[in-house]
């Protein structure tokens, strides 16, 4: 089973129990920890359809597959679900602590909240196996700071049950709330930052042309555009200067040295596409890139 499909499970089941905890409590931090998995499981549903769609082979209309549709439902999940439920969970809280009619808090809400939070509990653990494997999908990115606040909110609000403290519930009600903005705004702006095509790591691209430029064959890099597909599947175009006199034979096998030696130094490197033209006869272009490539604040 897939890790995504394994985790919608138990957020989903999650989600239930927390949904009969409510009904036997007043608890704030109760309710807004159910909010979170409600929509957790929504969001895992989404990705379950984006999951489906990423099956699908590349062709002349989806030449890079589909798997950036993965990062398209799962932003639209955080900018709608994530911001919802941290505007209902707020004015929850505002309400509580307008009204001082103190907590309520039945077996019932205990006992259905226990294994709850069991079950976040394990999804953490799901993740972080997962994660221990080597898995670098997509859809598993940013699943282990969710997990990982999702078992903290569940603690808190499972010890202002327990302890039937009003002070704990309003404490854990906040914090719950915070960990969800910021959850929302971590993940959410990497999300995004793949979306519009940010280059890989500032190693990765000074590594790779740091080894263009020690090619005999190559006298200067015009183009060096790298961008990121997936996090896991990088794109790179190159315009390269080369000596005039070499026959299309001798490029053909230069461009095929420039594709083993940049996916030799970044695996993730899928697409490399290399363009040659004359050596000119003006300043080089490279130490240009260099330059930009260790001064930008962005990679």
């Amino acid at each position: 089973m897939h890790p995504v499909a394994l985790l919608f499970i138990i957020n989903l089941t999650s989600a239930i129990l927390k949904i009969i905890s409510v009904t036997g409590t007043t608890a704030t931090s109760v309710f807004v920890d159910m909010l979170n998995d409600v929509g957790d499981a929504v969001g895992l549903g989404l990705l379950l359809l984006g999951l489906s769609y990423e099956r699908r082979k590349s062709d002349i209309v989806y030449p890079y597959g589909t798997r950036r549709a993965l990062y398209v439902l799962s932003l639209i999940t955080i900018s709608i679900i994530s911001g919802s439920i941290f505007t209902i969970a707020l004015f929850k809280v505002v309400n509580v602590l307008r009204a001082h009619e103190g907590m309520v808090v039945s077996l019932q809400s205990i006992y259905a909240f226990m294994p709850a939070f069991l079950l976040n509990v394990g999804g953490l653990l799901v993740v972080y196996l997962s994660m221990r494997t080597g898995n670098s999908d997509p859809a598993l990115e940013g699943g282990l700071l969710d997990s990982m606040s999702d078992v903290a909110g569940s603690a808190l609000a499972l010890s202002s049950l327990i302890l039937a403290s009003e002070f704990l519930d309003i404490v854990g009600s906040l914090v719950l709330s915070c960990v969800i903005l910021i959850s929302a705004i971590s993940v959410g702006y990497r999300y995004f930052q793949v979306l519009i095509g940010k280059a890989p790591p500032r190693q990765v691209l000074r590594r790779v042309l740091e080894r263009l430029l020690n090619m005999g064959e190559i006298r200067d890099v015009n183009v060096f555009n790298a961008t990121m597909i997936t996090e896991d599947e990088y794109m790179l175009a190159l315009e390269v200067e080369v000596d005039k006199h070499l026959d299309v034979e001798d490029l053909e096998r230069l461009s095929g040295k420039i594709e083993e030696e940049v996916k030799k130094i970044e695996p993730r490197f899928r697409h490399v596409i290399v363009e040659f033209v004359a050596e000119k006869h003006e300043p080089k272009t490279y130490k240009r890139l260099l330059h930009e490539i260790e001064n930008s604040e962005s990679l």
